[in-house]
């Protein structure tokens, strides 16, 4: 079972993917911040932490999955009967964290009941996706346009023909989640072609407590919004989602890497992270540049009540860049380490690879950036310093804590492969720079803050697209490489 993985075309399909999903995922906090309150959208929000909280186990499976599907082993099939078998504990979970959080946020009881049917949903999605990492990576973008197409078009039918309020968000998301994984179980059904084999789920429950460690990054990553609603109040969760939402976008740079990990653990040489590093950051770097100019046009459109954010929106479009490059740093880590190549994993061996390594100090970098979190929200709060100041203080606190564990890993990661991005980073960085200046210049000529809200969404598309063209252009212009990897990327 072996298929050609090209880093630069997988990347870009992938990336495309997210760039679509970017476009719908605007298009779908918009819908939701122009119908639900911020008090309705953090909610909303809480109930999707609940969800990931209880998908928490399939990590167990979807971890060793990737890594064996990798390496040529056909085990999807006994991934997907495992995945599916295990979500009953998830929903177990969930009405356990539900009944908590319930009871606390003196909530409506309609929205965490349909919520939980988004739990087997996650569990079948993560197995799926999984499958598809080892097995087909560019699958990922193809599954993720159509399933975010559908989740528009749910939405819209929900909240504005139904009217159904936060209950038809979670519809939309169900929805999506089913096409999602159905999409992609369809495009990977070579990789499920075997028996089910016992020995390797036995395998992988013998050896979960590697899993369970590595996807406790993740878990208390999305743990920020779920603290602060329980201790401040839904509000202010709901103020700081679409700030997050929209500078998660920049973020989406580190799909370029998505075919880094299969490659590696195929045997990929140490060049490869220093090439998709750069890769991503001609991306990443104009769309963090654009979040921080353009984030007041761009909150304007989620609604005058969600304005506060503004200065957060700026500061978290700086940090995802780096959490982009921090990807790409955990996947070099995680794929250069050859400790589970042979059959038998010794506990020592592991306990000093970089698959522990890795795990422990991102639950390091979440517990520090979560300390923080409260207590930066406790002192604005305190304070009556405003919502605007408190998520602001919310986006530092993640911008200081990323980059200080960013370099951490670079420097183990160092020692592995190669990570210097190259000279033409400096190109990057430039045009962008001339790219914000004449965005900034552009946008106050061009947008109107009294149009309607589709006027205003196509003409800061339109400020978009000339800030892009200025970005690419200038890059054509001065870069001689630049021009060359364009035409071998639009190359027929």
């Amino acid at each position: 079972m072996t298929l050609r993985i090209g880093i630069r075309s997988t990347g870009l399909v992938v990336f495309g993917g997210r760039a679509v999903s970017a476009i719908t995922g605007l298009l779908f906090i918009v819908m939701a911040t122009r119908w639900l309150a911020p008090g309705q959208l953090g909610l909303w929000e809480v109930i999707i932490d609940l969800v990931t909280f209880s998908s928490y186990p399939i990590g167990i499976v979807a971890y060793w999955a990737t890594r064996d599907i990798a390496r040529g082993r056909l085990v999807g099939k006994t991934a997907l009967v495992l995945g599916v078998a295990m979500s009953g504990f998830g929903l177990l979970a969930y009405f356990l964290f539900s009944f908590v959080t319930y009871s606390s946020l003196a909530a409506p009881l309609l929205p965490f009941l349909l919520g939980s049917l988004l739990v087997p949903l996650s569990y079948w999605s993560q197995v799926t996706t999984s499958i598809v990492v080892g097995y087909r990576p560019v699958a990922t973008g193809y599954s993720l346009v159509i399933s975010e197409l559908v989740k528009i078009a749910t939405a819209y039918e929900a909240l504005y023909v139904f009217r159904m309020g936060i209950e038809g968000i979670i519809l939309a998301l169900l929805v999506s989640y089913f096409v999602n994984s159905a999409v992609g179980t369809y495009m990977v059904r070579g990789a499920t072609t075997e028996q089910l084999q016992g020995s390797v789920a036995k395998r992988w429950i013998r050896l979960s407590w590697l899993p369970v460690v590595s996807y406790l990054p993740p878990l208390l990553a999305v743990a920020d919004t779920y603290i602060a609603s329980l201790g401040f109040g839904t509000a202010i969760a709901g103020v700081y989602q679409p700030a997050f939402t929209v500078a998660s976008v920049v973020g989406y740079s580190s799909a370029l890497a998505y075919s880094l990990y299969p490659l590696l653990l195929r045997g990929g040489n140490q060049r490869l992270p220093a090439i998709t590093i750069e890769f991503s950051l001609l991306f990443g770097i104009p769309m963090a540049v654009g979040g921080v100019v353009l984030a007041g046009p761009i909150l304007h459109l989620f609604g005058p009540k969600y304005m506060p954010g503004s200065l957060g929106l700026s500061i978290l479009s700086v940090a995802f860049l780096f959490q982009a490059v921090s990807l790409i740093i955990d996947q070099t880590l995680l794929g250069t380490e050859k400790v589970d190549v042979s059959g038998e994993l010794g506990f020592r061996s592991l306990v000093r690879s970089n698959l522990l390594y890795v795990p422990v100090v991102n639950i390091c970098w979440n517990l520090v950036y979560l300390a923080g979190l409260f207590a930066a929200l406790s002192y604005a709060f305190s304070n009556g310093l405003g919502s605007s100041v408190a998520v602001a203080l919310w986006a530092l606190v993640q911008l200081c804590t990323t980059v200080a564990f960013l370099i951490i890993k670079a420097r183990r990661a160092s020692r592995s492969a190669t990570l210097f991005a190259g000279a033409k980073v400096v190109y990057y960085l430039a045009s962008a720079a001339v790219m914000g200046v004449a965005v900034s210049l552009f946008s106050k000529t061009v947008l109107d803050q009294s149009a309607d809200t589709p006027v205003y969404g196509l003409e800061l598309t339109a400020v978009v697209a000339l800030g892009s063209a200025i970005y690419f252009g200038l890059l054509l212009a001065w870069d001689s490489k630049f021009r060359a990897m364009a035409r071998r990327v639009l190359k027929p």
